[in-house]
């Protein structure tokens, strides 16, 4: 049987400047036995309803809001005993991934269902209500409700404080307010077990622990991050979002560093890491939990299972072992049309170079065709934003020269909001009325819910959802993107994906797409543009080329191997060392 909840966006919820129409069209209230439906509670000032009494009717009342504040959800299935709630008709969680001694724990699911509010709870900095948020519930009452689970000892140990976790921050950039001196005397500051030289090393950063903290890039703020969280005496390292920011290398770098330092011989650690990247997931995970959910509402906690099944059960969007179905449509990897974009050529570039205090990029001649997706793979700090700035315009190449005729539309890798409506920004550049924008952006972006949010308020998905929007929005003969999956989950990349070659497919344009993330660019890419040279020093680029010869030479260069799985299509990354990794090196074939 389905339990029907109702739940308030307090931020959006604003009965000042309403007519209280969830309270005047609420069918209990409006019933002649007078019963209570909604109501405007006198210490929120925000609209409110027993969970008791909401039903189908209530729909009326929600659909009445004109802030779009209230969501009446379907719990079709609950997978375990309700482990938290924040308030009445706010969010709540059911189930908790459960720590294990000498491995690594990962997370994937959907913003916005509960896997930061996961890590708070085994952190020790949130305790769980078990759903009683209007009383005090005891451990003890905690611990029977995980009797004869893995999170039973869990528990006790925490209520004893018996476990000391060590978190790494969402938000790296919370690390420059806090610290103001440089990388080294931090990391020393932090330093616990002795590792830090270890890990260093591990994660390439020696040249980076003179500089001052404020100075570092947001990749650079992401290892430091990682670095301080393990270099710290824990019994639990809980990493959230570690691949943000990071190209492909770090990426590795990071899951191995993780890996490590959680199966030390000293010690009993593990670790819990909730992850997006599916390729650094492969890596780092020994076994996955599910998060699912309605995001903003409620969410739910799978149990265990291993990396594979666990990330296939995800994109079929069916857990078998609750048989329990949390997606109507599977998420399927076809690749693009690898190399045979038939379209006419739009825009031809000469070979370029571009030159700085320190760093030399040579860029290898090239097209851009009608249709025609081109996925851009290197590391960070090679050329890759460098070149797409000379083709929009906002760089001048030292050698070649560009045809000024050609008009390019461009996302930029860092947005800043505005202190504006979302929709206020997007019409000063481009014609929201139009058919084209309104069936080629804004219905597959799903845009019409933020327009009235200021871009101020947005988070980072939500932003980046807008700056594609702005981009592909505009008139041009060609639309260069630079990393637009960043603080995407992973439905929403492949949503984003399937967009992408849609547009480009239908407005018969090129779109040139850099990003770090391999799978996604692996499922949208007709072909691959490869940069490899030394970061922050030289970089070449070479011309647009088969997508399956690009991916093979950039991996060799990271020195990782992928292959499809079988069952999903997606690309895998191989654990390093493993069987299937060491047979594709001695073939040679890094993409298989």
């Amino acid at each position: 049987m389905s339990d029907l909840i109702a739940v308030v966006d307090d931020e959006k919820c604003n009965p000042d400047k309403c007519e209280h129409e969830c309270v005047n069209f609420d069918p209990l209230n409006r019933s002649p036995t007078g019963a209570d439906g909604f109501y405007i509670d006198d210490e929120t000032g925000k609209a409110r309803i027993s969970e008791a009494v909401v039903m189908e009717g209530h729909r009326i009342s929600a659909n009445k809001c004109p802030f779009d504040a209230i969501q009446l959800v379907n719990l079709e299935k609950e997978t375990g005993e309700k482990l938290h709630q924040y308030g009445e008709n706010a969010f709540r969680l059911y189930g908790l991934p459960a720590p294990k001694e000498g491995q690594v724990v990962g997370v994937l699911g959907r913003n916005g269902t509960g896997k930061s509010t996961a890590l708070n709870i085994l952190a020790g900095d949130l305790k769980p209500n078990l759903g009683e948020y209007d009383e005090g519930v005891e451990w003890d009452e905690i611990v029977t409700a995980h009797r004869g689970t893995e999170l039973q000892t869990y528990f006790e140990r925490l209520a004893e404080g018996g476990i000391v976790a060590s978190s790494k921050v969402q938000r790296v950039d919370e690390i420059q307010e806090a610290f103001g001196g440089r990388v080294a005397e931090l990391l020393n500051r932090l330093d616990e077990r002795g590792n830090v030289e270890r890990l260093v090393e591990t994660l390439d950063m020696e040249a980076m622990v003179d500089k001052q903290v404020g100075s570092l890039s947001g990749g650079e703020l992401q290892r430091v991050a990682v670095a301080g969280c393990l270099a710290r005496d824990a019994d639990v390292y809980l990493i959230d979002e570690p691949s943000s920011f990071l190209d492909v290398k770090q990426r590795l770098n990071v899951a191995r560093a993780i890996r490590e330092e959680t199966a030390a011989a000293e010690g009993d650690r593990r670790a819990v890491v909730v992850e997006h990247d599916l390729a650094t997931l492969d890596v780092v995970a020994d076994l996955v939990h599910v998060a699912h959910g309605e995001p903003g509402a409620y969410g739910m906690i799978s149990n265990a299972m291993s990396s594979r099944v666990g990330v296939n059960q995800y994109l079929r969007g069916y857990l078998k072992s609750h048989n329990l179905r949390i997606r109507d449509e599977e998420i399927t990897f076809e690749r693009g049309t690898a190399g045979t974009s038939a379209g006419d050529t739009v825009v031809e570039y000469p070979a370029l170079e571009k030159s700085f205090d320190s760093f030399e990029l040579r860029v290898e001649g090239g097209d851009l065709r009608e249709g025609d997706v081109v996925g851009v793979l290197g590391e960070n700090a090679i050329g890759k934003s460098t070149f797409v700035k000379m083709l929009a315009g906002e760089l001048e190449p030292d050698g070649g020269e560009l045809d000024t005729t050609a008009s390019f539309a461009y996302k930029p890798q860092h947005l800043e909001a505005q202190n504006a409506k979302v929709e206020f920004v997007l019409m000063q550049d481009i014609d929201m009325s139009s058919q084209r924008y309104q069936t080629l952006v804004e219905q597959p972006l799903d845009l019409e819910e933020l327009y009235e949010q200021n871009t101020a308020d947005l988070s980072g998905g939500e932003l980046q959802r807008v700056g594609v929007a702005a981009c592909l929005g505009q008139e041009a003969d060609a639309y260069l993107l630079d990393e637009p999956s960043a603080y995407l989950d992973v439905e929403t990349r492949v949503s984003l994906a399937k967009s992408l070659r849609r547009f480009a497919r239908n407005a018969e344009v090129p779109v040139v797409v850099i990003d770090h993330d391999l799978v996604f660019l692996d499922y949208i890419s007709d072909r691959a543009m490869v940069f490899d040279g030394e970061p922050g020093v030289r970089g070449h680029a070479s011309a647009p080329d088969d997508v399956s010869d690009g991916f093979d030479r950039f991996l060799s260069t990271v020195d990782m191997t992928f292959r499809k799985d079988p069952e999903t299509g997606r690309p895998r990354a191989n654990k390093p060392g493993s069987q299937k990794d060491r047979e594709q090196r001695e073939s040679g074939e890094y993409y298989e």
